[in-house]
């Protein structure tokens, strides 16, 4: 078997198993149909999660009042090192909505004591808040490069409670707007269980009564306050599937097939370098939608229809392949230029593509200009042997996608030129 020959081999393969893997995606797709016989256009993994979006977090900490206090009046400040005493406690109930956004439902609790200096008092906050969430880590892909760390945002209103000595609304409590965000870091410690930090800003807007209860404000003046909340606690996550939205990466669900693909196409390059063979089932799935294999690569350069050769051509088995940061066209990839050559002879109405393709390793300009190179090589090569340069086109596509990119005979069937030929 020549090296053009067992690169076409290799290449079907390489196409046999992504159209393997591609069955397997249709055949999950279309369980989506509706009992109308109408596919739905949303996705399976859009239309029934495949990831928890429920979640429970509760935490303690504590807070800084900054103001309003009458004159003074200071509020004790906690340190979780000097002095860890808690004044701070909330729970919210989360719902995600997709695996970026979601809503959660708060209640906390915070109490404001005087400290040393500052004459006696003791009142305590409650705050009721519906929040926006943003799972960041998520929208910034950390999941490439980790899995146990998460960054959340989360911003929404809020309303607060005051009871203190001097508060007269809702039976002795001081009502007050709120507006509250603040920020998350996330530690997965497993798939149900999540310890986290917190930090939170309270904006509080209408204060009828200082945090010390000692004063009334006057309403045509500012009655705005302010409260920093610091706090560790604990994420629980509900569901029965495996993980929650804020890990869930959609990229997981086809890993291992991916991996088990990758270890197949590795299996048949030692094979076929041991024996020059295939797998049994790879040959049969071969000869089933491609016709007989052995008889295709014997045969490759002997008697075809026209039929047969464009279609071969435009099924881009008919490649000319290069060694890596090369436009040398290797010498087994000859008789795909001659395959080519014979066609256009025999059509003299047909026109062609020539498309130049580079592996992923390189940045986008510099495969862009090699893939460029390597179809300008091939096209003067077919101008030599008499084929008029106005019946070529440059197509220049850069880096192929198309195979899985781990592999080293991948990126090695990747560096090439490939056709289209059109009436």
């Amino acid at each position: 078997m020549n090296i053009f020959k067992k690169y076409v081999v290799l290449f079907l393969v390489l196409l046999v198993l992504k159209n393997t893997a591609q069955e397997k995606k249709n055949l999950v797709y279309s369980t989506s149909k509706s009992t109308s016989g109408m596919v739905n256009d949303t996705l399976p993994k859009d239309k029934k999660k495949n990831y928890n979006r429920w979640s429970a977090n509760l935490n303690a900490g504590i807070n800084v009042g900054i103001r309003p206090f009458t004159d003074g009046y200071y509020a004790a400040n906690p340190n979780y090192i000097s002095n860890p005493e808690l004044n701070h406690f909330d729970l919210n109930v989360r719902k995600m909505f997709n695996t970026k956004f979601g809503l959660r439902l708060g209640v906390a609790y915070d109490n404001f004591k005087a400290e040393t200096k500052s004459p006696p008092f003791n009142n305590n906050m409650y705050r009721a808040t519906l929040e926006g969430v943003m799972n960041l880590h998520r929208m910034m892909r950390w999941e490439e490069f980790t899995d146990t760390f998460g960054l959340q945002f989360h911003f929404g209103p809020g309303f607060s409670f005051l009871h203190a000595p001097n508060t007269k609304t809702f039976s002795n409590y001081d009502n007050i707007f709120s507006i509250v965000g603040g920020a998350t870091l996330l530690i997965k410690v497993s798939d149900r269980l999540v310890l986290n930090a917190d930090y939170t800003l309270v904006s509080n807007l209408t204060h009828h009564v200082t945090l010390d209860g000692k004063t009334k404000l006057d309403p045509s003046l500012s009655r705005t306050g302010s409260i920093y909340n610091t706090a560790l606690g604990v994420t629980f996550y509900f569901g029965k599937k495996q993980k929650h939205a804020d890990w869930y990466w959609e990229k997981d669900t086809s890993k291992k097939e991916y991996n088990n693909l990758l270890a197949r196409i590795e299996g048949l390059e030692n094979k076929i370098a041991e024996k020059g063979d295939l797998t049994e089932e790879v040959r049969n799935y071969i000869n089933n939608n491609f016709g007989d294999l052995q008889n295709t690569v014997n045969n490759f350069n002997d008697n075809y229809t026209n039929v047969q050769m464009k279609n071969m051509i435009n099924g881009q088995y008919v490649n000319v392949f290069f060694d890596f940061d090369e436009t040398r066209i290797t010498p087994g990839s000859i008789s795909a230029i001659n395959f080519l050559i014979k066609y256009l002879n025999a059509n003299p109405n047909a026109n062609v593509d020539v498309i130049g393709y580079a592996d992923e390793l390189g940045d986008f300009n510099y495969n862009i200009n090699l893939s460029k190179r390597r179809a300008e090589r091939v096209m003067e090569m077919i101008v030599r042997s008499g084929i008029d340069a106005k019946r070529l086109k440059l197509v220049v596509k850069g880096e192929d996608n198309s195979v899985p990119k781990e592999s080293k005979l991948a990126r090695q069937l990747v560096r090439r030129v490939a056709f289209k030929v059109s009436e």
